[in-house]
């Protein structure tokens, strides 16, 4: 069987800050400001505890509670009970109807009306409206790149040269993975196939395995019928006050329970292990050439001697831009034909992220991203 009751809310004048005002009263007992739209949304029922306590029980309080949601007025903000055709704060009509006009002051413009009225009403959302702008401007000065004027003022190389020497190493696997080949050996530092001669053998935990057992008791949860509880909800009236239904629905409970199931153990499963002997390049020597600009690039010379030796060259560019007003340093890595095409001193534009630093660069004859 469901059961209604019916209760005032309550809310907080944001003028004065007296708080717990019942929802019955249209204005603060406090400082006698009409209660608005945003105060409205922002009332709160009684507690769960004491909502039967604060049920309206005064014929004409329940027929103010079930009256229907309250109205906003356009011109003072303030709220009005629904059966009201007129503003109690201004005189406003409820379908727009301008106050009756008041002597003195004169009235302000139309739209300087409009715009006081609305910054009465509305305080806290023309704040938080404005600190969104705010804040979007600032993330789109953050996130949006902007190109600074700059050059170049840097280029520098590193050049390194590696001794490799085709050798025997000691490597290990799982027998099956391995198999015994002979080695094709490099002429003149290519076209090698390393073999592998198995050196030995032994047995070596690989694994664990579950496997059955027996049977195990164990405790769970149960769940069962135990009689009956309320559900209620609780529903906002619009107007001050609020109302909670509830429901008589079946209770649950829940029990511990002994109940039987597979008992699982675990045993190590081994496998046979293989040492051998195969070959691959390793490193022997290096050697390490550095310089600026793009005069005396070049790598460094290392003699090899005969087919199981080769050298290997690799190469990093980086290009210095200074950009701004002060001068800001951006570094970026290149690759070699990139880095051949930059000058020292030469003009550029110097993309930035203010919330993440220099993201690109380009020539002023360069078409925009």
């Amino acid at each position: 069987m469901d059961t209604t009751v019916t209760a005032w809310g309550l809310w907080d004048c944001t003028r004065c800050g007296q708080k717990d005002i019942s929802g019955r009263d249209k204005r603060c007992p406090s400082c006698g400001d009409p209660r608005e739209q945003h105060e409205l949304d922002a009332m709160r029922p009684p507690d769960d505890a004491a909502f039967d306590g604060a049920a309206i029980s005064d014929p004409d309080d329940l027929a103010l509670a079930h009256d229907g949601p309250d109205w906003s007025c356009r011109y003072c903000g303030s709220n009005n009970r629904a059966s009201s055709a007129t503003c109690d704060s201004c005189g406003g009509g409820r379908e727009g109807q301008p106050p009756p006009p008041k002597p003195t002051p004169p009235p302000p413009s139309g739209f300087l009306q409009r715009l006081l009225a609305s910054w009465s009403s509305h305080r806290r959302r023309w704040i938080v409206g404005l600190c969104l702008v705010f804040f979007a401007g600032l993330v789109a000065w953050c996130t949006v790149d902007h190109e600074y004027q700059g050059k170049v003022v840097g280029l520098h190389w590193t050049h390194t040269t590696t001794l490799q020497r085709w050798q025997n190493v000691n490597r290990g696997d799982w027998k099956a993975a391995v198999r015994e080949c002979a080695e094709v050996p490099p002429r003149a530092g290519r076209g090698e196939v390393a073999g592998v001669a198995v050196t030995g053998c032994r047995e070596k935990h690989h694994h664990d395995e579950s496997y059955a057992c027996g049977t195990e008791n164990y405790q769970a949860s149960e769940s069962y019928s135990c009689g009956s509880t309320q559900s209620c909800s609780t529903r906002n009236n619009g107007n001050g006050s609020f109302s909670r239904t509830c429901t008589s629905v079946p209770k649950t409970c829940t029990r511990s329970v002994t109940r039987t199931r597979t008992k699982y153990c675990s045993r190590p499963i081994y496998a046979t292990w293989c040492d051998y002997v195969t070959q691959a390049w390793v490193d022997a020597d290096r050697t390490v050439v550095r310089g600026d600009g793009h005069d005396g690039l070049r790598f460094a010379e290392i003699a090899t001697s005969g087919d199981r030796e080769r050298t290997v060259q690799d190469g990093s560019y980086a290009v210095v831009f200074a950009y701004g007003d002060e001068g800001e340093i951006y570094t970026r890595d290149t690759p070699r034909a990139e880095y051949d095409g930059w000058q020292a001193g030469e003009p550029v534009l110097v993309s930035v992220d203010h919330l993440h630093g220099p993201t690109g660069v380009r020539r002023p004859t360069d078409p925009e991203p």
